[in-house]
């Protein structure tokens, strides 16, 4: 396992958790009755303990002082020292919606979504609607963006309730995240303090708003005008289904990710390849089929070699190959060091252009995996060279030009993305590549490697003098 000094792990308390006794009421409990108390003890806070660099896992907090702590693993209680532990971490417990957050990781970078599960194995998360599995060994910390009502309760504590003018602003900063209600109700609150004019305008507004399902009474603010950064530059091109179906092609069997198969999907398969030696003659065989896991079944389609059903695959979790290549290189150093405005990112990128916004989104990151598996220079080298990893321009282009066989263009700027020899970039690299599927397929995706064209020159005609 790969570790950083422990100064980078940052042991996360748990701020969200619910206080002691309170809960939601039962269904067909009489409305505003206390619930009625459940039986058998509650559940114990979930925690993750990394002794050392070589020893971590998740547990059972069963009890805890200043000093030592007992956690409940396999059936087993353990006491620890906690001057001798490198952390203990209290894992989040999430509401089923999950919450906004950015998650740091131990190798350097960090990646943005929506943070569904925080689990003794992996940690979870939604980023396009997409979900994608973080091994728990490679989470150094999460942050999660605080909810509506803690940014309220947090402006309130921080408010003289006597401030009409706070009290005002607190309405439009409810306004702007859709709380019209909530607003309202602030609103009549404060003209019960002080009459001021502007103010009820604003709360009759308001009530035709809610009446009407929002858009009535008021003009929308109108937004400060933002600077395109993204104008003149390529557009992404690939959909979701490019994106997974290149999941499906990089599923690692010894490691596999979530998959799953529909039984049509099953029924195609028979129906298609009857005659595969694969697929069992009796009708009691292949009705078994459809109840094997899901990764079995994905296993059967890819031995039966039906690739007019692996678009059917969905691939709920991130191949560890992808994973690698997203947060070893992509996110650590690629987009920092060669996707800048000034680089391969921006309107002098000219041949090999890499998306640099929305840097967390599949569709960028399996994009820039295109775009570097799909380069290849006149010379012949290619920015990915699978049977010769250390040639790769991808990792020769980084090295320092006094240590590169294959030495970066000499250009304005530049400076090495790997430190001398390399160090653990250049390692994290070889072991994307060397991660990735062999003998490497060609995935069925429609994609042309984006370039951009240099700008006209526009500057105005000099008259001699």
């Amino acid at each position: 396992m790969r570790w950083t000094p422990p100064y980078l792990l940052i042991v996360l308390l748990v701020s969200g958790l619910q206080a002691a006794g309170a809960q939601d009421p039962l269904p067909g409990d009489p409305a505003g009755d206390p619930p009625e108390p459940q039986a058998g003890p509650p559940a114990l806070p979930r925690i993750y303990v990394v002794v050392d660099r070589f020893k971590e896992f998740g547990g059972r907090l069963v009890r805890e002082n200043d000093y030592e702590f007992v956690v409940r693993r396999d059936n087993r209680e353990t006491t620890y020292q906690k001057n001798k532990v490198m952390a203990m971490i209290r894992l989040l417990e999430l509401p089923p919606e999950g919450r906004e957050g950015r998650i740091l990781l131990r190798g350097g970078g960090w990646v943005e979504g929506r943070v569904v599960e925080d689990g003794f194995e992996e940690v979870v998360l939604l980023i396009e609607g997409i979900r994608h599995g973080i091994p728990r060994a490679e989470v150094s910390h999460i942050n999660l963006k605080p909810g509506f009502e803690e940014e309220l309760e947090r402006a309130r504590a921080a408010m003289d309730p006597t401030n009409v003018d706070r009290r005002l602003e607190l309405v439009r900063w409810m306004i702007e995240r859709d709380r019209l209600e909530l607003a309202a109700v602030e609103l009549e609150a404060i003209l019960q303090m002080e009459d001021r004019p502007l103010a009820r305008q604003q709360l009759n507004a308001l009530r035709a708003r809610i009446e009407l399902g929002r858009g009535a009474g008021t003009e929308p603010r109108p937004e400060s005008p933002r600077e395109d950064r993204t104008a003149g530059l390529p557009e992404r091109s690939l959909t979701p289904e490019d994106v997974n179906i290149i999941r499906v092609y990089e599923i690692d069997f010894q490691n596999p990710p979530a998959v799953e198969v529909e039984p049509a999907t099953i029924r195609r398969l028979i129906e298609n390849h009857a005659s595969h030696p694969s697929i069992p003659e009796q009708v009691g065989r292949r009705d078994a089929l459809f109840s094997m896991d899901d990764i079995d079944q994905v296993r059967l389609i890819f031995e039966v070699q039906a690739t007019e059903l692996y678009p059917e695959i969905t691939v709920r979790e991130e191949p560890e190959s992808i994973n690698l290549f997203r947060t070893r290189v992509h996110n650590a150093w690629l987009i920092r060091n060669c996707a800048t405005s000034g680089c391969h990112g921006g309107q002098d990128a000219g041949d090999f252009f890499l998306h640099r916004y929305a840097m967390n989104s599949p569709r960028t990151v399996y994009e820039n995996l295109l775009i570097l598996e799909r380069t290849q220079l006149d010379s012949g080298d290619r920015m990915i060279d699978y049977e010769n990893p250390k040639m790769s321009l991808l990792v020769q282009y980084a090295l320092p030009r006094s240590e590169a066989r294959l030495k970066h263009p000499a250009v304005p700027g530049f400076a090495p993305a790997f430190p001398s020899g390399g160090g653990r970039a250049m390692a994290d690299t070889l072991r994307f590549i060397d991660a990735m599927y062999q003998p490497r397929p060609d995935y069925p995706v429609t994609f042309e490697v984006p370039k951009v064209e240099p700008p006209e020159n526009t500057a105005p005609e000099r008259v001699p003098r």
